[in-house]
């Protein structure tokens, strides 16, 4: 798995597999694009910093303390 954070545009990628992208779903936010076999390939996190700062939002303190602080 590799990440890549595209700070201009605050796109978070997560790339799970070098295979041919086939299809693509978006829901909301995020972009999820598979194989022919439907596995992931990749998943996009359009608006990265909103979508982690509302995240953080759910943790528990400890947690945010430690990682958002």
């Amino acid at each position: 798995m590799k990440l890549k954070y595209h700070k201009k545009d605050d796109i978070l990628v997560v790339k799970f597999s070098s295979k041919p992208v086939d299809d693509s779903f978006e829901v909301e936010n995020t972009i999820l694009e598979v194989d022919k076999d439907n596995a992931p390939v990749s998943l996009e996190i359009l608006q990265a910093s909103r979508f982690f700062h509302q995240a953080s939002r759910e943790l528990p303190k400890d947690i945010k303390q430690k990682y958002f602080a």
